[in-house]
């Protein structure tokens, strides 16, 4: 006779009650009362792991679980033994703890961006328009405050822009600009999904008399649209959790993903080889029409001189980016390919 709590199916009570093995049958008597018989080829028995109890369960959902976390059904063998000997050989498990997290890398890091690449390719426009629009709304909520510079400023700022457009040939409808003030954002500018690009006052001041240099950082953040990093990154993120959560087991992280993801662009940090390919643009941009690297470099060391430890700071920022003064080398020293 075999210890035990026995389950009732559909139910949570929980009775202590002993199995009794005969020949191919199961029963589970409570004192004298046969609770349930059964054969043991309709039975399910749990995995053979150490420390847990070698779980039955019937054919209407009934469960016994034997006391004795250590004893072994006879007929077990036969039913759960490959799990069994999978997890007590030493060397699959010595094997499992290398390939585990090299297969994490791999998945991670090279299957996850792929398909991200892939999948953003395949984005119906409205879908990105939808994700800037709301990114937008939440950043202007949280961080962004109206313009302090006086209309000639701005003015100045949108005819900057509109010429780059137009020596690029870019769609004047996909592409606007704005100017804010943000004291959380310190002299910045960032891209949004959908085309939308916003020039803080502080840049704006900044490169006020280098308008060259300010045309440099608008062709970076062109950039960052053309290629898509925000929806490369937004996608890239929610595949990888995407994933986490089917390895793990864990599909409400799914659902958070997916409603996560527009409020999530808001905190997006560009990776350095994103940051890279957007230099790389606004290089190869410049060059194309006839302005100089020497324009971004200035550009980026105008950014060097603030306060790095004003809190903030555009220096803060760039935490995550390339070292300033390897992108600054890097300006100076492009030259477009053939």
């Amino acid at each position: 006779m075999i210890p035990g709590y026995f389950y009732q199916p559909g139910s949570s009570r929980v009775q202590e009650c002993t199995a009794r093995h005969s020949g191919d049958s199961i029963a589970i008597y409570a004192d004298d009362e046969c609770l349930c018989e059964s054969s043991v080829e309709t039975l399910q028995v749990s995995a053979h792991l150490p420390g847990q109890a070698s779980e039955l369960t019937f054919s209407d959902g009934a469960r016994f679980v034997p006391l004795d976390t250590g004893y072994r059904w006879p007929f077990q063998r036969r039913k759960s033994a490959l799990l069994a000997r999978l997890e007590s050989n030493l060397v699959l498990i010595a094997g499992a703890l290398v390939a585990t997290p090299v297969l994490l890398y791999a998945l991670l890091f090279k299957l996850v961006p792929g398909i991200a690449v892939t999948a953003v390719q395949t984005m119906p426009d409205v879908v990105v328009e939808q994700m800037g629009q709301q990114s937008m709304t939440l950043i202007e909520r949280t961080a962004l405050s109206p313009s302090e510079l006086s209309a000639e400023q701005q003015q100045a700022v949108r005819d900057l822009w509109q010429d780059t457009l137009a020596q690029l040939d870019l769609s004047v409808d996909k592409y606007r600009i704005d100017v804010y003030r943000s004291d959380h954002f310190g002299a910045n500018a960032f891209a949004l999904p959908h085309g939308q690009v916003v020039v803080t006052d502080e840049l704006a001041l900044l490169l006020a008399e280098q308008p060259d240099a300010l045309r440099a950082i608008l062709l970076h953040e062109i950039g960052h649209v053309e290629r898509m990093h925000s929806i490369r990154l937004a996608s890239q993120a929610a595949v990888a959790s995407i994933a986490i959560a089917i390895l793990l087991g864990d599909m409400d992280i799914v659902a958070e993903v997916v409603l996560g993801s527009g409020s999530a662009l808001m905190d997006l940090q560009f990776s350095q080889n994103m940051e890279w390919e957007a230099d790389n643009y606004a290089l190869a941009q410049l060059a194309r029409l006839g302005y100089s690297g020497e324009d971004f470099a200035q550009a980026l060391e105008s950014l060097v001189s603030l306060d790095e430890d004003e809190e903030h700071s555009w220096l803060k920022y760039l935490s995550t980016h390339p070292s300033l003064q390897e992108r600054i080398e890097h300006a100076r020293t492009y030259t477009l390919s053939p």
